[in-house]
């Protein structure tokens, strides 16, 4: 068996090319060197130094041997170095809220950056709305997680992601009475609601609201799939993310009523409490690089 020690001693000499130089850059006698070498050699069964007045010159087998050892002593580095990170680094469970589909948020990035950076992280991804999302990570269920829309919860930090536009759409074949329809027309096509705990609910009733109208709900569904299925199916209007709509409208699923545009924000939200958390701080990292965010 090889001693990564005297492979260190190989690779002094021949670096200095003098016994007693190498001596100096391994703290060791020139004796002790002298015999650490020569036990390798034996190992080997190879001469990997001509003794020569001026110093040591390799031999042509040194040579060749001298590229390998080095390789052997560059991975030890490298495997010493990544136990001391995990000894000290980053490391234990980040449990993640998320919502949407995973490729909008840009998860396989997020997370080939973080285990790439800590390998002694292990990501929990859970799915659910943005106020289920939100009342877990008060409850420290979750330790940080996606969202979409305003935040005004004092215990919580958030930074916005990305604006999110949501757009009114209707099942296509009723494209003709939608296109002139005014706020308190649309209030009497039926409505497609989302649970309460789902951000597009209050941001829908908000858009109600200010027109001074109330939506004739008639059925409530909690992913937006499901929401896009309904409206093609003929069921009645709902809110969906301008790009959900863009897409059905293309395939002539679901006209888009030009009546007006709302607007919001994906967040990623994370205790206040926990701002000095390493975890936290290795997760909003990979985020703002993600998505090209300032890194304070």
């Amino acid at each position: 068996m090889i001693d990564l020690h005297q492979l260190k001693i190989f690779a002094a000499v021949a670096r200095e090319g003098s016994l007693t130089r190498a001596s100096e850059a391994v703290f060791l006698s020139p004796p002790a060197v002298s015999g650490q070498l020569k036990a390798l050699e034996e190992t080997l069964g190879l001469s990997l130094f001509e003794r020569e007045s001026r110093g040591m010159r390799l031999t042509p087998a040194g040579k060749i041997l001298l590229e390998e050892a080095n390789l052997a002593l560059s991975a030890a580095s490298k495997v010493t170095a990544k136990a001391q990170f995990l000894k000290s680094g980053v490391h234990g469970d980040c449990r993640i809220g998320t919502i949407l589909d995973p490729a909008i948020l840009k998860l396989g990035e997020f997370i080939s950056i973080l285990i790439g950076r800590h390998p002694g992280l292990r990501l929990l991804f859970s799915q659910g709305r943005s106020g289920e999302i939100m009342e877990r990570v008060l409850r420290g269920t979750l330790d940080a997680g996606y969202v979409i829309g305003n935040i005004d919860e004092p215990l919580l930090e958030s930074f916005m992601i990305s604006p999110v536009t949501l757009r009114v759409v209707g099942p296509y074949a009723w494209a003709k009475q939608l296109r002139n329809a005014n706020w308190e027309t649309l209030a009497t096509f039926p409505w497609i609601a989302t649970p309460e705990t789902c951000s597009f609910h209050q941001i829908s009733m908000q858009m109600f609201a200010r027109r001074g109208v109330t939506p004739k709900t008639v059925i409530e569904a909690d992913q937006e799939s499901i929401l896009r299925g309904f409206v093609a199916s003929g069921v009645g209007l709902t809110l969906l993310r301008e790009d959900i709509a863009v897409a059905a409208e293309a395939q002539d699923e679901a006209f888009i009523w030009e009546g007006g545009h709302e607007y919001s924000q994906l967040c990623f939200i994370y205790p206040r409490a926990a701002k000095t958390d390493v975890r936290v701080a290795a997760m909003l990292g990979a985020v703002k690089q993600i998505w090209s965010l300032p890194a304070d």
